[in-house]
């Protein structure tokens, strides 16, 4: 009996041991939102990353490798017998900074900024009646892109990531930062009849569902887009000013992602030049993004050019 008696006494501590230890684990599990020591800007940068209309730029900045144009290139040497059939960024990395500027008991506002460094590729021919790449240039750029944030509170929780979420974001902008060729209006002309008009892209704001910002755009699947691009250049001849689009966060959306050359609309022989293209959205539903850029046409043309670059994006949602 005196046996037993110790036996279950010895398990009675035993169990009381386990018990204790399993409460010390838990009170000090990453998991346990008393333990949670994530503060609010690290949230909030976390939330950015993820969201799907802000990542959907990269997914179509980045190219991977040259791309076939949704139209003909229309481009002819300079300065030698170079002649571009194909063009595309392959990015290498990406240095993404996340600035807090501002911070209140309810809202918030920040900076993504993106630094890409890769190579600019360049597949070219001596015979333009072919598409056959006779050899490829590659030239190494780094350019810097940003756009601002602005976040709302929506509870009070241990959790931060659970307490922000992303009211609005600007336009991209960015680029090489040349001061010989750089985008100075973009408008859209959307299905529904609406438009866009952006001047200044880093305080054209579109609601991400919350706030009283102008909506996202929300656009059916196959359906036609205009966009009107004025342009500076320093340069007499006519630029190369593309677009992507129709790439996303999802790999849905990234077999979807096409370019397209814009035309030439206007020339007022002072370094103001107006370019228009028309493209389709992508037959697939999801985030995603366009990426306007402009380069002078030697960056194609001239194998000792350096690239020159200016861009700018927006968001849209295909449904």
């Amino acid at each position: 009996m005196s046996n037993t008696k110790n036996h279950a006494l010895k398990l009675a501590s035993v169990v009381m041991v386990v018990i204790f230890a399993t409460f010390m684990g838990c009170k000090n599990s990453p998991t346990d939102p008393a333990a949670d020591s994530t503060t609010d800007k690290a949230a909030m940068e976390k939330i950015v990353l993820e969201d799907s209309a802000i990542s959907s730029f990269e997914a179509n900045y980045n190219e991977e490798g040259m791309m076939e144009m949704d139209g003909p290139m229309g481009i002819v040497g300079v300065s030698t017998d170079i002649f571009p059939v194909r063009i595309g960024r392959k990015i290498t990395s990406v240095t993404r900074t996340f600035t807090m500027n501002e911070l209140s008991d309810t809202t918030a506002e920040g900076n993504l900024k993106l630094v890409f460094t890769g190579n600019l590729l360049i597949g070219i021919t001596k015979d333009t009646s072919t598409k056959t790449i006779d050899s490829v240039i590659s030239k190494p750029f780094e350019t810097t892109c940003e756009r601002n944030i602005k976040f709302v509170k929506v509870a009070n929780t241990t959790h931060p990531q659970l307490n922000w979420r992303v009211s609005s974001s600007s336009v991209t902008k960015g680029g090489t930062n040349s001061p010989n060729i750089y985008i100075k209006s973009v408008k859209a002309y959307l299905p529904s009849g609406d438009s866009l008009y952006i001047t200044d892209p880093l305080n054209y704001y579109f609601s991400h569902g919350l706030g009283k910002m102008k909506p996202m755009p929300f656009i059916a699947m196959n359906q036609e887009i205009t966009i009107v691009v004025e342009v500076y250049s320093a340069y007499s001849t006519s630029d190369f000013v593309t677009l992507n689009h129709g790439g996303g966060p999802g790999m849905g959306m990234k077999n979807h992602r096409g370019k397209g050359k814009f035309v030439l609309v206007s020339d007022d022989g002072k370094g103001n030049k107006v370019y228009s293209q028309t493209f389709r959205t992508p037959p697939a539903m999801g985030h995603s993004h366009t990426v306007i850029d402009a380069m002078p046409a030697q960056v194609l043309t001239d194998d000792t050019a350096p690239v020159e670059s200016s861009d700018w994006g927006f968001p849209y949602i295909v449904k």
